[in-house]
């Protein structure tokens, strides 16, 4: 059976900081599939990045790490590995999140920076800033 998990269950998994949690989430992960959704991929971001203070290319081999395992299922993961590459050039996850969401669309923001490199070297669909 698929179940959805809570970010605390995957953050457990990725900095191992309560043995106790950590392997009641292994024992769960041993009985069922764990579905991530998307809204979930960006806050364990944020909580590895700001509470953890993991650097950027730490936080993007785990999410690699996640895609790899065949009982861990992510929300639009075609999605999350654009994200993932472009997060890696130095884009802001959420950012890149937003752009992966829409790749057949030119995306329009105010923000000069918005995942400036991975469009400069054309691996991201076209951004207009205004």
């Amino acid at each position: 059976m698929i179940i959805a998990v809570d970010t605390n269950l995957i953050i457990r998994l990725a900095m191992r900081d309560d043995e106790v949690h950590y392997q009641k989430v292994l024992a769960l992960l041993k009985e069922h599939d764990f579905y991530i959704s998307k809204t979930v991929q960006l806050e364990i971001e944020w909580v590895l990045r700001s509470r953890y203070k993991q650097p950027r290319q730490d936080i993007a081999a785990f999410f690699t790490l996640l895609l790899q395992k065949t009982k861990i299922l992510c929300e639009q993961e075609e999605e999350l590995r654009n994200a993932i590459c472009w997060y890696r050039l130095g884009a802001d996850f959420a950012d890149a999140m937003h752009l992966a969401a829409v790749p057949d669309k030119i995306f329009y923001t105010f923000d000069a920076s918005f995942c400036k490199t991975a469009v400069k070297e054309g691996v991201a669909p076209r951004v207009n800033i205004l």
